[in-house]
């Protein structure tokens, strides 16, 4: 008897061992393709490669009038430069203001593929932008501004709350992001 349950629990200790290693694969691969990377200490995130929506590396760049534009890979450039106008259209560029209890604009419109670059800043105390489905969750500190880049690539109406509670109003306090197809 001890024999056979030994022989199932280390069954099932390796099938868990094996889904935790798939869903951590399987999560990091998700992330990366959204443009949501684990930073380490005094690495600059360069933000979401305009043309294929990984990960910008610092030494993919390439400067188009007057701005530099970061890629994943160097295929990427080459890419951006038969038609530069194509990718930058699809970068948008929102100011997120935070203050007790709302946000503005309270309505966020992109189409599905769109690079987004939200620069959110806070009128009054901390906040937090928490997009669910984009796995977003940020606090903004009064006078220190954050930019969140990602790949809207799922269709749909998502809930932009504020996650750091900042007062009696705290609850209420949401905004939309549009994403069409």
């Amino acid at each position: 008897m001890k024999i056979v349950l030994t022989t199932i629990l280390i069954g099932l200790l390796a099938t868990s061992m094996a889904y935790s290693h798939e869903h951590y694969e399987h999560n990091n691969s998700h992330e990366h393709a959204m443009g949501k990377m684990a930073m380490h200490e005094g690495e600059e995130d360069l933000g979401v490669c305009p043309v294929l929506g990984g990960k910008a590396g610092k030494e993919y760049s390439y400067n188009y009038k007057g701005k530099t534009y970061n890629f994943c890979c160097s295929s990427c450039i080459e890419e951006f430069k038969k038609n530069p106008e194509k990718y930058i259209s699809k970068i948008k560029d929102v100011d997120l203001e935070a203050f007790q209890f709302g946000f503005s604009p309270e309505v966020i419109t992109v189409k599905k593929g769109d690079i987004v670059k939200l620069y959110v800043h806070s009128r009054d105390v901390t906040h937090g932008i928490y997009i669910k489905e984009y796995n977003i969750n940020v606090p903004v500190k009064k006078d220190d501004p954050k930019k969140i880049e990602f790949l809207a690539d799922k269709a749909g109406s998502f809930d932009i709350v504020c996650s750091v509670y900042c007062g009696s109003g705290h609850s209420g306090m949401k905004a939309k992001l549009v994403v069409k197809e």
